[in-house]
């Protein structure tokens, strides 16, 4: 499997030494569940992970049963009112561009 180039770029800053094992955890759990074979749903995971590999682990369940929960915490900030939410950034784009 190839990661964008952004991807696997921040892949390797976040992760450092324990870069193949986080390569290799998102990898399997992509070929487990084709529904997380998303570069938005890739960079929100890294992006909340933080370069900790359980950190990445829970992510990663948790996209699987539903990504809309880690893009929403990923790329959006609660507003004033629990219902607002205000986006930040958007993993459609490159890390790069956010």
């Amino acid at each position: 499997m190839r990661f964008k180039e952004d991807i696997t770029a921040r892949i390797h800053a976040d992760f450092g030494e324990d870069f193949n094992n986080a390569f290799e955890i998102l990898r399997s759990a992509i070929e487990k569940t084709d529904d997380l074979n998303s570069d938005r749903i890739i960079r929100c995971i890294i992006f909340l992970a933080k370069g900790n590999i359980d950190a990445l682990h829970k992510y990663i369940k948790v996209a699987t049963v539903d990504p809309r929960d880690i893009m929403l915490w990923a790329e959006y900030e609660a507003s004033n009112s629990s219902a607002d939410h205000k986006r930040l950034r958007d993993f459609d784009k490159t890390f790069e561009e956010n």
